[in-house]
């Protein structure tokens, strides 16, 4: 424990900066708000096991996970998407800790330190461990390879975690975190799974099921042959049917029915005019910038990123691939149309660059990150360093002692594994035998290039941008029409009629969802919709991708039971079913006695045949999936009639003319692989049990 102890104590500092932070962001929160003064009973975030979780307790966890993320990746702040996948990551966990460390502690599942331990840097690490360490290949990462092996090299894992940054440190701390994790709960789903089993009576069973093949013969009486005012159905019959089957209109989560139109905003004439002079002028600039000044022109374009890396022929976008190939340094190609933008491409450099380099490394560390003490003693080496006593100065002098012992070989290393421009450049650019010197948070690296791969012709493209989007007059031409629009259908009435002959949509949307269909953008509409009740029409919602909706949300679909009037034209439609299938078994019922043939002469209909069923068939042909059908079929003897069987397309006679076995085989075979299937699906669904037993509801959706 020694190493991961080490880590935790370096970890404090950082984790007290964290953690008072995000105490005076939230206390922020609560004196701005006054949720914690004034009760805050409208900030809960989910629900688990009757426990409310409150919004400001899960806030410090989810900008800890961020906070944590940015430390990984030394960054100072993360796209939008991204950040919401973490804090997505870290609802999750925090539920499913909820929901499943409850079910460990009763039948005493943990994860020991020392297990943990042997996990994260033991001889037989978890797979994290390996990704973290491998080369995004699949392969471990040769600097962190044993020789003997080809597996990874845990002396020299444990020697890196003792001397990690800040920033590895983070990501080192997340993995763990992960690790015990997952191994909890693999440990109790282990149990789940290793306790389940077939009994040879139902292997035997499910295997005659599968291999025992069925002829037929049936009439059918489709419910459409009989119009639907041929039965009466009243109010009573209705209410009836809806009790006796409310288990099939049960919701488990509640939801809301909405209706909305959609504004859209395209470039006018106008507009493409407009963006056409600023692309000449882009164009024009660009073509005769200064080589320093392209990066921030890119930059300030709707391009937004300048790429600052060498690129094969292949790994150009075929757009411009034949073009750059064939051009001079400063030659602009465009505009062309790509993506729904204007784009300008300009060579901007060309040059011979090897795919990978070898290279070699001598380390001098830095007591306490105390990088002046040791810069001398850096430079004086670097000064005399070159390809041929390398070998030499590294054994002597690196600290690095797995690398040391080789001569400092680190071995081979591409410029997409490298990731650093400025480093690409000193290593790539220069030739074999190459000395740098590179100061790093703990230390300094001497490196040597020691060989590398032929060298091909690369080429640094710059990219400049031009959206095509409607300007801000069409935007507020269209927003004003929308909410025109609003104002004179502002009730649910209006709204329905003014929207008749409209493109309307009607979705069905849960509280956490982020897309709904026809809306890119769908976060404030989703929370419209959870904040208003039935009947009402919102004001104009921005969707994204330039549209603007108008909502009516027709009404909220309660948790349970839908209610009767939501669903009674649906529930007046089975009532009538049932109704026509009364009368329809009564008349074949009648004529029974004469076979099928009567049965058919009696309702008007034909005999038809369906052959190769079998217990488990899905669908019979030219009929589809009728599971009424198959089920009596499987019960009758050969030459047996049923009585008349309601299924989804009307009301069946049946007759099984013949039966036969086809590749009936070993049922342990069977058995084996219902187990197998079986068992993988223990995890997934013992999970949403768990959670539909602790009355799981995530309100996540209103906050993020």
């Amino acid at each position: 424990m020694s190493a991961l102890e080490a880590i935790r104590k370096r970890a404090k500092l950082l984790v007290i900066i964290i953690g008072a932070s995000l105490l005076i962001f939230v206390l922020e929160d609560a004196l701005t708000s006054g949720k914690f003064f004034f009760g805050g009973g409208d900030n809960i975030i989910a629900e688990v096991n009757g426990k409310k979780i409150d919004y400001t307790k899960f806030r410090p966890i989810a900008e800890n996970a961020v906070a944590k993320q940015k430390a990984s990746m030394g960054a100072e702040a993360l796209r939008d998407s991204d950040e919401t996948a973490i804090i997505q990551n870290a609802f999750r966990d925090m539920v499913s800790q909820m929901i499943l460390d409850p079910q460990c502690a009763k039948l005493g599942i943990n994860v020991p330190d020392s297990e943990l331990s042997n996990l994260m840097i033991g001889s037989n690490p978890a797979p994290e461990v390996y990704r973290l360490f491998s080369d995004g290949k699949g392969r471990i990462a040769k600097q962190f390879q044993d020789p003997r092996t080809g597996g990874l090299n845990m002396a020299t894992v444990i020697r890196y975690v003792k001397q990690m940054n800040e920033q590895d440190l983070a990501r080192w701390e997340m993995i763990e975190d992960r690790v015990r994790t997952q191994t909890l709960q693999s440990k109790y789903f282990f149990l789940l799974v290793n306790g389940y089993f077939v009994p040879d009576a139902m292997a035997k069973l499910d295997n005659d099921d599968a291999s025992k093949t069925y002829n037929i013969s049936y009439v059918l009486k489709r419910y459409t042959d009989m119009p639907d005012n041929s039965v009466t159905v009243t109010d009573q019959d209705i209410q009836d049917y809806y009790n006796n089957h409310t288990y099939q209109y049960n919701r488990q989560q509640e939801s809301r029915k909405v209706d909305y139109v959609t504004f859209t905003v395209n470039p006018t004439d106008s507009d493409m005019i407009s963006i056409q002079r600023d692309v000449d002028t882009m164009y024009s600039n660009f073509k005769r910038l200064k080589s320093n000044e392209d990066s921030s022109f890119i930059v300030a374009t709707d391009a937004q990123v300048f790429d600052y890396r060498y690129h094969k022929s292949s790994e150009l976008p075929v757009s411009i691939d034949s073009v750059m190939m064939h051009s001079e340094i400063g030659t602009v190609y465009g505009p062309y149309k790509e993506d729904g933008k204007y784009k300008m491409a300009k060579l901007l450099d060309v040059a011979d660059l090897p795919d990978s380099i070898k290279y070699s490394q001598i380390y001098i560390p830095a007591p306490s990150g105390d990088l002046d003490k040791v810069k001398p003693f850096a430079d004086s080496i670097k000064s005399i360093a070159n390809k041929d006593n390398f070998a030499e100065l590294a054994k002597t002098n690196s600290k690095d002692q797995e690398s040391a012992e080789k001569g400092g070989d680190m071995g081979w290393i591409t410029r997409a594994q490298l990731g650093n421009p400025d480093l690409e450049h000193k290593l790539f650019f220069g030739e074999t035998g190459n000395v740098i010197e590179l100061p790093v948070q703990s230390g300094y690296f001497i490196l040597c290039v020691t060989d590398e791969t032929k060298r091909i012709k690369t080429y640094k493209i710059g990219i400049a941008m031009k959206n095509i989007q409607p300007s801000n007059a069409t935007q507020q031409k269209v927003y004003a029409e929308a909410s025109d629009f609003e104002g004179k259908n502002h009730t649910s009435d209006a709204f329905e009629k003014a929207t008749a002959q409209m493109n309307r949509r009607v979705v069905d949307i849960g509280e956490n969802d982020n897309t709904v269909e026809g809306i890119p953008s769908a976060k404030e509409f989703v929370r419209w919709a959870y904040d208003r009740k039935d009947g009402d029409v919102s004001d104009v919602i921005s969707a994204g991708d330039n549209k603007y909706v108008v909502a009516h949300l027709i009404h909220v679909i309660k948790k349970g039971a839908i209610p009767l009037e939501q669903l009674k034209d649906e529930v007046k439609a089975k009532v009538i079913e049932d109704k026509k299938a009364e009368k329809m078994t009564a008349d074949m019922k009648a004529a029974l006695s004469g076979g099928l043939a009567s049965v058919a002469q009696k309702v008007g209909g034909s005999v038809a045949t369906a052959q190769g069923l079998t217990f488990n068939s899905n669908n019979i042909p030219t009929l589809g999936k009728e599971d009424a059908v198959i089920g009596t079929m499987s019960a009758l003897n050969n030459g047996a009639v049923s009585q008349p069987v309601q299924g989804a397309l009307g009301v069946y006679v049946i007759k099984v003319d013949s039966t036969y076995y086809t590749d009936k085989s070993d049922y342990h075979i069977a058995q084996m692989r219902e187990e197998e299937a079986m068992k993988s699906s223990i995890p997934s669904e013992a999970y949403d049990a768990l959670m539909k037993k602790a009355d799981f509801v995530s309100h996540f959706g209103r906050y993020y």
